[in-house]
């Protein structure tokens, strides 16, 4: 039986040197336990471009697609849904198109800059998307680089705290706390954007549970994980900026 752990992290305001986003301690962690060989053709690349992202669909688990663009480190959880002729459209957690299977042709991608759609292509096999585990000793170190990241961002001390990891999920608390740091983020960058404000933020509780929930309150935001779901049981990093801002997000590579 796992003993529950918690970890809390506290990010300081008089932190003031600048982390690169991109290549922060927690995303260098992820890209590791991401690592798998790609020997099955139920995980392919594809290309939309020179000017638009490639992405990436792991189909090996049935019931669940993932998806990843090649320069980004989220990973979504798409589901499929019936469209018309024939067609197979795959929507996020905030019930956004990403991609639509033609019957006749290839796949399109939908993003924020090209609402319209992008043909795609099958470009051959990719790494797949599911991680191995991450260290519990490497998630401490991790988050804390995630809350000195918060502080930049909202400018006051965040607490980033993880209850229930262990060796098993330590993986998916990290994930979780860098997609809530893309969706505080990015919000914070656009304040304005379609009408979106950063509500009040001074802690982040990411909770086992037994089932998927946002809650916000007194300036906490609380996650609950189902841990046994994987990817599918936590929030996108879209998920969680339409539920701070009070507005549906579509993905793009950022």
């Amino acid at each position: 039986m796992c003993i529950p752990r918690i970890i809390a992290i506290v990010g300081l305001a008089t932190f003031s040197a600048t982390i690169a986003l991109a290549q922060d301690d927690g995303a260098k962690v992820l890209r590791k336990a991401y690592a798998a060989p790609a020997n099955t053709r139920s995980v392919m690349r594809f290309d939309v471009g020179k000017k638009h992202e490639a992405f990436i669909l792991d189909q090996r688990q049935r019931g669940v697609l993932l998806f990843r663009y090649v320069r980004s480190r989220e990973v979504f959880v798409l589901r499929r849904v019936p469209g018309p002729r024939g067609d197979m459209m795959l929507k996020n957690d905030q019930g956004a198109v990403m991609v639509r299977m033609s019957r006749v042709g290839g796949p399109v991608l939908f993003t924020e800059r090209a609402s319209h759609g992008i043909p795609a292509w099958q470009a051959g096999p990719a790494t797949p998307l599911g991680p191995q585990t991450v260290p519990l000793s490497d998630l401490r170190p991790a988050l804390a680089n995630i809350a000195r990241d918060l502080v930049n961002i909202l400018d006051h001390d965040v607490t980033i705290s993880a209850r229930g990891a262990d060796e098993n999920s330590a993986w998916l608390y990290l994930d979780t706390a860098l997609n809530a740091r893309s969706a505080i983020n990015r919000i914070a960058r656009n304040p304005d954007r379609k009408g979106r404000i950063l509500p009040a933020l001074n802690a982040i509780r990411l909770v086992a549970a037994e089932k998927q929930d946002l809650k916000l309150n007194d300036s906490v935001l609380e996650i609950d994980l189902v841990l046994e779901e994987g990817f599918a049981g936590r929030p996108s990093s879209l998920r969680l900026a339409g539920f701070l801002s009070g507005k549906k997000v579509r993905a793009d590579k950022n």
